[in-house]
């Protein structure tokens, strides 16, 4: 495995043109609060402008590094490429580390006809960990991104916590504090979204980038369905990330390393109660869930809506 894994990080990191790009230099081992913070002002600002493709997004006002971009950049794709790319820009603008998954299959072991409706879920085999190459070329990971990444990579469960193999997202409380703009939402029938705002009232806002290109706004509700925890369905916050094994170049930036993903047992806000519900469940059913608000039982949608009220 490590050799397919560096393979394919040769590839990807293969230095382009030598006046075209530049590099990709982490400087930091791990996003932080601040981090976080940023990354979702920077997703409300590309769901509140008026953009109608991933392209123009990024050229927009709503980009406050699109004047650093180099002429050859060009982003485009769509629901999961858009979720994936966007962090990746946000990392490489800020200096922070960024994994993804380079090949998953069905968690059976049997192949799927198409992995992105696998029945029970996927799991990672190969994501990119190797190393840091101090000669990262940010423009055609980016490009290149958009042909790995698929819905694929969310359909996975989140007790997969460990190792090359963790998923990438995690389950977040239902509340104001975990549910926030760039909290993404995973529906099973095979899309994916950013949340951007959430009102007071509690309603979430979303975009999303579709298979025609065109970036479009809604608000969440009972068309994304609520599904089998294995299929990674609802929900998910991006699980923290950290490089270690790195060393120190001359000039700050951190080169080689792995990556490590933090379990679900050390994120705060890790919970399983979109899935099993406010109510025991010691059955562990989720089809079986109960939500509850001032000891009535409510629809998920409508608790949803409460929660990120405040109630």
């Amino acid at each position: 495995m490590r050799v397919v894994l560096a393979a394919l990080v040769g590839l990807l990191f293969a230095a382009g043109p030598a006046a075209a790009t530049g590099s990709w230099k982490i400087t930091k081992d791990h996003w932080d609060q601040t981090d976080e913070d940023g990354f979702g002002k920077f997703i409300t600002a590309l769901g509140e402008s008026d953009c109608k493709s991933l392209d123009a997004c990024f050229k927009s006002a709503a980009n406050p590094y699109r004047d650093s971009d180099p002429p050859e950049l060009k982003m485009d794709g769509d629901c999961a490429d858009f979720i994936f790319q966007t962090r990746a820009y946000y990392a490489w603008k800020n200096g922070l580390p960024f994994s993804y998954p380079l090949y998953v299959i069905p968690r059976t072991g049997v192949m799927s006809e198409d992995n992105r409706f696998s029945d029970d879920g996927n799991m990672i085999i190969a994501r990119l960990q190797i190393e840091w190459q101090a000669e990262a070329d940010p423009v055609r990971l980016l490009r290149d991104l958009r042909g790995i990444v698929s819905t694929a990579m969310f359909r996975i469960e989140d007790t997969y916590d460990t190792g090359y193999q963790a998923s990438d997202f995690y389950s977040p409380k239902i509340d104001r504090g975990s549910i926030k703009p760039s909290s993404v939402v995973y529906d099973p029938f095979g899309h994916v979204v950013y949340v951007y705002k959430v009102d007071d009232d509690g309603t979430i806002h979303y975009v999303d980038s579709n298979p025609d290109r065109v970036v479009t706004r809604g608000k969440y509700g009972s068309q994304f369905m609520r599904g089998d925890p294995k299929l990674g369905s609802g929900f998910r916050n991006f699980r923290p990330i950290k490089l270690i094994d790195y060393t120190t170049a001359a000039d700050g930036s951190l080169v080689n390393g792995r990556f490590a993903l933090t379990p679900n047992a050390e994120i705060a806000d890790y919970s399983e109660e979109q899935y099993y519900g406010s109510e025991a469940n010691a059955a562990r059913d989720w089809k079986a869930a109960a939500f509850k608000a001032d000891g009535n039982a409510i629809a998920f949608y409508d608790y949803v809506k409460l929660r990120m009220a405040g109630h």
